[in-house]
């Protein structure tokens, strides 16, 4: 069963299996996606692969109840000042998650699962923080994969897909992956400009330098090749993540090999952290 939490009482939360409760959050910021995507492109991802997760596992896991938290539109970026941006500190995201994870665990739900579509890694970071303070005081019952699976690329390509990634890679924002994605989940949000869009390649190590980057990217605010874009590389993309996705959570329910699944790949570099005594 799923259902979402906005629309439950009081009464049926304290009805609920505790330990066959599965609370899904969603987080991912408003930001500019170029001139041809909405703002909300990391929400719509969230959302989108929320829905498909939690229709595949209620599939395998038919005892348990799947709770859906309104997305909370915040996140935060290293690349900001955009018109259309609304970021916030990497240590409010620590904090506020802290403070969502602590009210739901007072609910005695031993499962809360938070996805992300925003993929800056200081963001995921903050978040898998938060999970590894809650996990200490309530003996693991938050998780999150996301910085995981983005920085372990561990999708499981078909030709089309593996031929995408390779020739064009280095799409960080806007570009072939999100409007593909976008393509598939809400095409009529999609402007057809992107099919004239420049490319604008520009690689990893350079986006630690954020005030370079916006200065190459001016007038549209997209890294990537959006041009490559298409409705089919859409639909797998996010097939793919939901699978992904759903492996991991499988995962965390049945408490087997999960911490594999719990870090970005940069989480024990000291500098990607939140400064918690600051």
């Amino acid at each position: 069963m799923s259902f979402k939490l906005a629309d439950l009482k009081k009464t049926q939360i304290e009805e609920l299996d505790k330990d066959k409760t599965v609370v899904m959050i969603g987080i991912a910021p408003i930001e500019q996606h170029s001139i041809h995507l909405p703002l909300g492109v990391d929400i719509y991802e969230t959302e989108h692969w929320i829905k498909g997760v939690i229709e595949k596992l209620e599939l395998v896991y038919n005892k348990y109840t799947f709770l859906t938290m309104p997305i909370i539109p915040f996140g935060f970026s290293d690349i900001k000042g955009s018109c259309g941006d609304i970021h916030v500190s990497q240590k409010l995201i620590y904090k506020l998650v802290i403070q969502v994870l602590e009210a739901i665990a007072s609910w005695q739900v031993k499962n809360i699962v938070i996805i992300s579509g925003h993929a800056d890694p200081k963001h995921q970071i903050a978040i898998e923080q938060a999970c590894y303070k809650i996990n200490k005081r309530y003996k693991d019952i938050a998780f999150s994969p996301m910085g995981y699976i983005f920085s372990n690329n561990e999708c499981k390509h078909d030709g089309l897909l593996s031929d995408k990634l390779n020739r064009y890679k280095n799409d960080f924002h806007a570009g072939w992956i999100e409007t593909s994605c976008m393509l598939d989940i809400s095409p009529g949000l999609v402007d057809a400009v992107y099919k004239k869009l420049p490319d604008f390649e520009i690689k990893p190590l350079s986006m630690m330098f954020p005030n370079k980057v916006n200065k190459k990217i001016k007038n549209f605010g997209h890294i990537g090749y959006p041009r490559e874009s298409s409705v089919e590389l859409g639909r797998r993309l996010n097939e793919d993540m939901i699978n992904q996705i759903q492996k991991c959570i499988s995962a965390f329910l049945n408490r087997e090999n999960y911490k594999i699944y719990e870090h970005h790949e940069l989480y024990k570099i000291p500098i990607m952290k939140v400064k918690k005594w600051r």
